[in-house]
């Protein structure tokens, strides 16, 4: 099965309904004023003769307030299911305050049910590592990634250490330590392979690592694959990256068992 595997109507009807029927928990991202945001929520009802979907309203995965969702805000969704994981973009329709069946008034919102619905293998979400033979350019951009039109200098430059879809691990000089908070945002360019198409996307700071006497490794996570937006690397491109580096490391490890 492709890591992008596109549903039909009727695939994307069972999924939310399995989805509905447990409650289940979702994370939220989306793109406002040049700023990502990541929230968590679950779904609460689907109506597919309204073409409907309710959801809790969403809170902010780290301490801030969350953002306004004002009506087509364009909200990335993902959640697991078994094997697999879930993702679409859908826009938000409105706010709603309903009553639970204790009584509970709770805040939601109504958004649009996706037209397109992927479903990916999760092992596209567990890191895989790059050979030490092999050598994949990683750079970095303050802030995220500017327009094509405009160019700047990167923050630095390192090799890519492992990746999943969610996720890479950055290796880079000390002196070029970037000084990075826990929460800002970069843009990447990933060079898999020379004289292609770079993969760019943007991600937030999480943590930093002492890989060697004068390494460190940044660990960085994904922000707004679901999105698909222009001139960005799309949740497939980078799951099809991740794909052909299990096989790379599945064939080398045959090989050295020969």
């Amino acid at each position: 099965m492709s890591h992008g595997t596109l549903l039909a109507q009727a695939g994307r009807r069972s999924v939310l309904q399995w989805a509905v029927q447990r409650k289940t928990a979702i994370n939220v991202s989306l793109l406002t004023d040049d700023c990502w945001h990541s929230l968590r929520s679950h779904l609460i009802h689907f109506d597919p003769d309204q073409g409907l979907l309710q959801i809790a309203y969403p809170i902010s995965s780290s301490d801030g307030p969350p953002p306004e969702l004002p009506p087509g805000e364009q909200l990335g969704i993902s959640f697991r299911r078994g094997h697999k994981k879930c993702v679409f973009v859908s826009p938000v329709i409105m706010r709603r305050t309903d009553t639970t069946s204790t009584g509970k008034r709770m805040d939601t919102l109504l958004v649009r049910v996706p037209r397109e619905m992927r479903e990916l293998q999760r092992r596209a979400y567990q890191r895989i590592d790059v050979p030490p033979d092999r050598f994949i350019a990683v750079k970095l951009w303050q802030g995220g990634l500017t327009s094509p039109d405009e160019t700047s200098w990167p923050l630095c430059a390192g090799r890519l250490t492992n990746v999943s879809v969610g996720g890479i691990l950055v290796d880079i000089r000390v002196d070029q330590n970037p000084r990075l908070s826990v929460g800002d945002i970069v843009g990447l360019e990933i060079t898999v392979t020379q004289g292609q198409t770079p993969l760019l996307a943007e991600a937030q700071y999480r943590h930093c690592t002492m890989t060697g006497s004068d390494r460190i490794g940044l660990g960085l996570q994904f922000l707004g694959l679901e999105h698909d937006l222009p001139h960005r690397a799309s949740i497939t491109q980078i799951a099809d990256f991740v794909r052909s580096l299990q096989r790379g490391n599945t064939r080398q490890g045959s090989s050295r068992r020969r």
